[in-house]
């Protein structure tokens, strides 16, 4: 099966994919609400938990609307 979705982003490359700060990034993996790994000395952010965790956001922020 050939695809050209990404599989995993650095964490810079997840900000680029997401919009989200560095800072915003490496808060939520300290504070286990994203899920990396490491590949050598890079940190790294797969596709799937970023969605997951952009998902969560949105979630969290429609209950603070309602």
């Amino acid at each position: 099966m050939t695809t050209n979705q990404q599989l995993s982003y650095t964490v810079d490359g997840a900000v680029r994919a997401t919009g989200l700060t560095r800072t915003r990034l490496y808060a939520a993996i300290g504070e286990g609400s994203l899920r990396s790994f490491k590949d050598g000395r890079r940190r790294m952010i797969s596709a799937k938990a970023l969605e997951e965790f952009i998902t969560k956001l949105e979630r969290d922020s429609a209950r603070r609307v309602a």
